[in-house]
C-alpha cells in the first residue's frame, strides 16, 4: 500500500503547503510493469468485499452532531461540504478518467474550500491522486464501487490556545477493474479522508485536510503515472486488500500506520524511475 497525506491547514484563509513536492525538468517516466496476465483474476466478492455500491450521489453515514462550543448549523454546513466533495472524489465516473482531476473536483466545491484543495495539491509527486480516485487509460471501472464511510469530529487548540473544529468524513472504496478491453479482472481499494476545519462563526473559509492510501493498486504507477493500475502480484494486492477490508468494516475513521518509504513523495518516484525499489 502506498499513501500521500497532505497537510492540515488549521482555518481561515492560511496558506496551504502540501506534504511532497515536485521539481521541474524532470525525466521521462519510466515504463509502468506489465499488465498482468488474463487469468490472473479477482473479484470484490472473491475478496471478501460485500459492502453496498455506492453512486451519485454518495449515500453516507448519519452526520456527526456538533461539539459543545460550536453551532449545529455550522457543522451542518462542514459536512454538507464534505459529503459533495466525497462524492466528486470516489463515484462520479467523470473524474475517474479526467485530465485534470484537480479542477473537476473544485469545481464542485464552495470556491474558497475548492481554491485551498487547489493550492495544498499542486505540488504533489501525484496531484491527480491527491485530489481523487483517478485510473490509468486502459483501466475500466466496472460497476459503482462498494462504499463504506465514517465521519470523525475532533476539537483542538491553535497555538494561542483558541480552539477550533475538525470535522473530517472518510470514504472507503473498493473498485472492481478491468485491464483492456480483454483483460482480467481487479480490484484496488482507496481509503481518502476529506476534512474541513473552523473556528466558532466561521461562514464558509474553512481549513482544509485531505490524505489517501491505496490498496491492490501497482505502486510505481501511482508515483509515476498519478494513477490507480491494479498491482501485478495477486497475493500481495489480496494481502493489502484485506487490510483495506478490515477498516473498511470499522464505524469509525482509521488510516493504517506506514513506515516512511511508503509514501509517494519524490524519492519514492526517483526509486521507480531508476528501477531501483
Amino acid at each position: 500500500m502506498r499513501a500521500w497525506i497532505g497537510a492540515l491547514t488549521l482555518v481561515a484563509a492560511s496558506s496551504v503547503l502540501a506534504a511532497c513536492t515536485s521539481t521541474a525538468d524532470e525525466p521521462a517516466p519510466a515504463p509502468t510493469s506489465p499488465a498482468p496476465t488474463a487469468e490472473a483474476s479477482t473479484t470484490l466478492a472473491a475478496e471478501g468485499i460485500d459492502w453496498p455500491r455506492a453512486g451519485s450521489p454518495l449515500p453516507v453515514a448519519e452526520p456527526p452532531a456538533a461539539p459543545d462550543g460550536f453551532g449545529a448549523a455550522l457543522v451542518s454546513r462542514m459536512a454538507d461540504v464534505l459529503t459533495t466533495w466525497a462524492g466528486a472524489t470516489t463515484v462520479d465516473p467523470d473524474v475517474w478518467h479526467v485530465e485534470t482531476p484537480v479542477d473537476a473536483v473544485a469545481d464542485a466545491l464552495p470556491p474558497a474550500v475548492g481554491a485551498a484543495l487547489t493550492r495544498q495539491t499542486a505540488d504533489a509527486v501525484s496531484p491527480g491522486l491527491a485530489v481523487a480516485n483517478v485510473f490509468g487509460d486502459d483501466v475500466e471501472v466496472i460497476g459503482e464501487p462498494a462504499v463504506t464511510t465514517a465521519w470523525r469530529v475532533t476539537i483542538k487548540d491553535d497555538d494561542a490556545g483558541q480552539q477550533y473544529v475538525v470535522v473530517q468524513l472518510q470514504t472507503r472504496a473498493a473498485y472492481e477493474v478491468r485491464l483492456g478491453d480483454d483483460g482480467p479482472t481487479r480490484v484496488v481499494g482507496v481509503l481518502r479522508v476529506h476534512g474541513l476545519s473552523a473556528y466558532p462563526g466561521t461562514e464558509d473559509d474553512f481549513g482544509v485536510t485531505t490524505g489517501w492510501q491505496e490498496f491492490g493498486a501497482g505502486d510505481c504507477a501511482l508515483a509515476v503515472d498519478d494513477a490507480l493500475v491494479p498491482d501485478n502480484d495477486l497475493d500481495k494486492a489480496a494481502a493489502d486488500l484485506a487490510t483495506f477490508v478490515d477498516v473498511g468494516d470499522q464505524p469509525d475513521v482509521r488510516m493504517p500506520a506506514l513506515d516512511d518509504e511508503e509514501k509517494v513523495d519524490d524519492a519514492y518516484r526517483d526509486r521507480c524511475r531508476d528501477g531501483t525499489t
